[in-house]
């Protein structure tokens, strides 16, 4: 296994994705700022539910927002990923379409149909397609001022979502809180996560050392699912490696049978928690134990991340930190530039005629 605390192995970011990860916190207090006139458009006033349409990283940042908004908001505000939206959607559901490229094809199919529909929309992209079409269309537009990947940008596509969603009443959050959320990222990841910690007080860097070798599976509970499923995203993407996202308390009714049966899970699997004691349910927190305990019996190492009593922003972004640092160490372990995607450029390219 090669050594993490080697300054050699940082050469193998070449597209500097440390860069990015590392100022995630800064990034989301400049979007905010930077996000100081966004308004919802016309037509929001009296909206009946709020969909947030988009893909990967885009849709992350709405998965965070829809988690907040559902301890906090009388109306409804869901994620959607895919070709369509809901059937319930019209004239009275505000839908704000996210696309870093502006060239995500479902992204574009969720804007057309949105607009067909006559919903009230709003645009956060980079340019492209979509930003051609929104100008063209008068809806409203949101431009992302930053350069990086896109699984990279997500401050970027948060904080408009965030300033909007306030500002509508649905979130109980202002600017003071998004500070305070980026500033406690930039705490986590300039100290205990850095490259410059050795491994032997760099948590991420021991949690990349657990999981190397074998298929992570990362448990989040109740509202930290959404981080489970971006640490897992970032494990595949950054770090190239196969995993699942798994959800607590849902999993204690099937996944646990299957992790804990036969000599292949102790050899292959490894667990990460991503959980809070003091604000998740108390009955996620039992079973998430519970859960834990049986794999450690079965030999699956667990690696466990609380993230403590914290407000609700602050937690998915010290939970994002996490799930990118882990997964940037994993791509060094592997030997591996943690920024290229070739598969999923492959995938998005035009198909090649006959």
């Amino acid at each position: 296994m090669r050594d993490l605390d080697d300054p050699g192995l940082l050469a193998l970011d070449r597209e500097g994705m440390l860069g990015h990860i590392s100022s995630l916190g800064h990034e989301l207090w400049a979007a905010w700022q930077q996000s100081e006139e966004l308004t919802a458009p016309a037509g929001s006033d009296n909206v009946t539910a709020v969909v947030l349409a988009g893909m990967g990283g885009s849709a992350t940042a709405g998965d965070y927002v829809a988690a907040i908004a559902a301890r906090s908001s009388e109306i409804p505000v869901t994620v959607c990923r895919g070709y369509s939206l809901p059937n319930y959607v019209s004239e009275r559901t505000l839908v704000i379409v996210s696309s870093y490229s502006g060239d995500t094809e479902e992204a574009l199919s969720l804007y057309d149909d949105a607009w067909k529909r006559g919903a009230p929309l709003l645009c956060i992209t980079h340019g492209g397609q979509l930003a051609g079409r929104a100008a063209a269309d008068g809806v409203p537009i949101y431009r992302i001022a930053y350069e990086s990947a896109p699984r990279a940008a997500m401050a970027h596509g948060l904080a408009p979502l965030l300033r909007v969603c306030a500002g509508l009443g649905l979130l109980p959050l202002d600017g003071d809180d998004v500070r305070g959320a980026g500033a406690a990222h930039a705490r986590l990841t300039s100290s205990d996560l850095a490259p410059s910690n050795p491994v032997s007080r760099n948590g991420a860097k021991q949690a990349a050392q657990l999981l190397f070798g074998r298929i992570p599976f990362v448990f989040g509970s109740d509202h930290l699912a959404s981080v489970a499923l971006r640490f897992r995203n970032q494990l595949a993407e950054n770090g190239k490696v196969l995993g699942a996202a798994e959800v607590v308390p849902e999993s204690a009714h099937n996944l646990v049978v299957g992790l804990t049966t036969g000599e292949t899970a102790r050899d292959s699997l490894a667990v990460v928690t991503i959980e809070s004691r003091e604000t998740c349910d108390p009955r996620s927190v039992r079973q998430m134990d519970g859960q834990c305990e049986q794999f450690q019996e079965c030999g699956i190492p667990v690696w466990r991340i609380d993230l403590g009593a914290r407000p609700l922003l602050e937690q998915f972004l010290l939970g994002t930190a996490w799930g990118d640092y882990t997964s940037y160490y994993l791509a060094l372990l592997n030997g591996v530039d943690p920024t290229p995607i070739p598969q999923i450029e492959r995938l998005k390219a035009p198909p090649v005629a006959l």
